[in-house]
């Protein structure tokens, strides 16, 4: 059996790239200009909406009045006002809700971790927990709205717009407190215990 030169230099198998044909080419051509005009289409009014926010918005915000003046007074056909009650209305909303929500939710998950264990109370608290932290901000604000102004009685204002916030804040504390007790080892608890430390100390 020879073997011929030929034979020697011609490749094991044909070359990966074959050549396309001019269906294959024009539907690569059509998808290509399709997305492209569709990418087009969805870009030019986001940019559209982005030049006019900075054109009708820049001037307002690098003015100093923006930050020192309120709507406090003005009409909705006036032009004029600042973000000062905004910015002031949620620090104010946000420091009440950390005053009340903070000190509740790590009250809770330290008993939900040293001392409830399996109690009837510490499931009902744990189911609870999870509810609230499903829960969308605008039922917490209908719920709050019902029984704080409806049923109560008491006047619209920023602390019952707080309240409705510590129901969306309380179970993030609890789970973020949890997790931070269950770091804890376990023979770092029993010697502590050994120790003579309170179980609310311990933690």
């Amino acid at each position: 059996m020879t073997t011929n030169a030929a034979d020697v230099e011609r490749p094991a198998a044909p070359p990966a790239f074959q050549h396309l044909g001019f269906a294959r080419k024009f539907k690569n051509h059509l998808a290509t200009t399709v997305f492209t005009a569709a990418f087009v289409i969805a870009v030019i009014p986001l940019l559209w909406v982005l030049i006019t926010l900075l054109q009708r918005g820049l001037a307002p915000v690098l003015s100093s009045t923006w930050w020192t003046h309120s709507f406090n007074g003005l009409l909705p056909t006036d032009f004029g006002g600042g973000i000062n009650h905004a910015l002031a209305g949620t620090l104010l909303e946000g420091l009440i809700c950390a005053v009340i929500s903070v000190p509740l939710g790590v009250l809770v998950a330290i008993y939900l971790i040293e001392y409830g264990q399996n109690s009837r109370f510490a499931k009902v608290a744990t189911f609870m927990v999870d509810i609230l932290s499903g829960l969308p901000s605008i039922v917490a604000g209908l719920f709050i709205y019902a029984l704080w102004i409806t049923t109560f009685g008491f006047n619209r204002s920023g602390f019952a717009v707080a309240l409705s916030l510590v129901l969306l804040m309380v179970p993030v504390v609890v789970r973020v407190t949890e997790t931070m007790l269950l770091i804890v080892p376990d023979e770092l608890r029993e010697a502590s215990y050994a120790l003579g430390v309170p179980s609310g100390r311990r933690s």
